[in-house]
């Protein structure tokens, strides 16, 4: 496989940092393999796709509009004029539609990654007539291998993590200076409130000195409410972020489902000890030596596993370092090699 015949197409959330979110993947790959970069960004104008059509054009994936249509018809030109490529939309669900119409055409071959847990995927993908005409499947959570087994042979889908800036998030340059009364909350896809409400009453009650930073939407903020322990955080800037990480004592994270999540990958680079619920695909990323893993909507039994590392600085302590030995499991050029698997598996010789 020429690794420079590759063309990644990018989408990027606006609420991830930086040096955060799946996006990332194409700086890296770029640099490790080669390729060129298809943004989804511009949207084709109304008047090319009117109002009155684009429901129809997007029936099926409610997430597709007109910024990925654009980016789809770029594909697709591409395709019918340059023989050869693998062409991979790192947003399954949202950008990629239409163009496996032509996959294969020309020796070019179609990949896309999905990220949401299966009741996810199925209320962003109500269709699947184009998840049989990919080349892969990349999945982000192994639990999700289950729903494309419907539609694809198993040797079409692929497990590749996502990744870790292990550069930029990193520790404290002394355990000691985190903040021992400062508990963490990171993020709102997947979120368990009422539980995560819960531990915040049980925690405060018991443990009144400790204080509670949520960095999340304004949507999140009213589903856990107000807290006189309870901080809320929204539109941080990441050096914010990166200073919350390394100076909590704990992330909290009750969670109804999981795939990828970049809060756990950031907490451990940063040496963060983690309390977690025991959801989805949650330990293809943590494992029980750096992560407390709690039954789903249990905020009784969370809250215990908090007050027992709010009494345990010396495991606290040893859960921080190997919290960082795992994150560099997922540092983005491993990540990258794993990847690289994938493209030279569905790669015409």
């Amino acid at each position: 496989m020429n690794n420079n015949r590759i063309r990644y197409v990018v989408f990027r959330y606006d609420h991830h940092s930086p040096h955060s979110g799946y996006s990332r993947l194409a700086e890296y790959a770029l640099a490790q393999l080669g390729g060129e970069v298809i943004p989804v960004s511009k949207p084709l104008p109304k008047s090319i796709i009117r109002e009155r059509f684009l429901w129809r054009i997007s029936n099926g994936t409610p997430g597709y509009d007109r910024a990925a249509m654009a980016a789809e018809l770029k594909v697709a030109l591409l395709m019918l004029k340059d023989p050869g490529y693998i062409y991979h939309f790192l947003y399954g669900e949202t950008t990629y539609h239409y163009s496996g119409i032509i996959n294969n055409i020309r020796q070019n071959r179609l990949v896309a990654t999905f990220h949401q847990p299966i009741s996810g995927i199925q209320k962003a993908v109500q269709i699947d007539w184009h998840i049989r005409q990919l080349s892969a499947v990349i999945c982000v959570g192994r639990t999700q291998k289950e729903f494309f087994l419907d539609f694809l042979d198993p040797e079409k889908i692929f497990f590749v993590p996502l990744g870790v800036d292990t550069e930029y998030y990193t520790p404290p340059s002394a355990f000691d200076s985190r903040k021992s009364e400062l508990c963490l909350i990171v993020g709102d896809n997947y979120r368990d409130f009422p539980t995560l409400r819960g531990v915040i009453e049980l925690v405060a009650y018991n443990y009144p000195q400790i204080q509670f930073v949520a960095v999340t939407s304004p949507r999140g903020s009213e589903y856990i409410g107000s807290h006189p322990n309870l901080t809320f955080r929204s539109g941080i800037l990441e050096s914010e972020l990166l200073n919350l990480y390394r100076s909590a004592t704990l992330m909290i994270m009750p969670l109804h489902d999981a795939t990828a999540n970049n809060a756990i990958l950031e907490s451990m680079a940063c040496g963060l000890p983690l309390v977690v619920s025991d959801v989805g695909a949650i330990r293809d990323y943590v494992n029980p030596e750096c992560t407390v893993l709690v039954s789903p909507f249990d905020a009784r039994g969370m809250a215990e596993s908090v007050f027992n590392l709010l009494d345990d600085p010396l495991e606290r302590h040893r859960m921080s370092i190997l919290s960082r030995q795992q994150a560099f499991k997922f540092s983005w050029p491993k990540v990258i090699k794993k990847l690289q698997s994938v493209y030279t598996a569905v790669a015409y010789p």
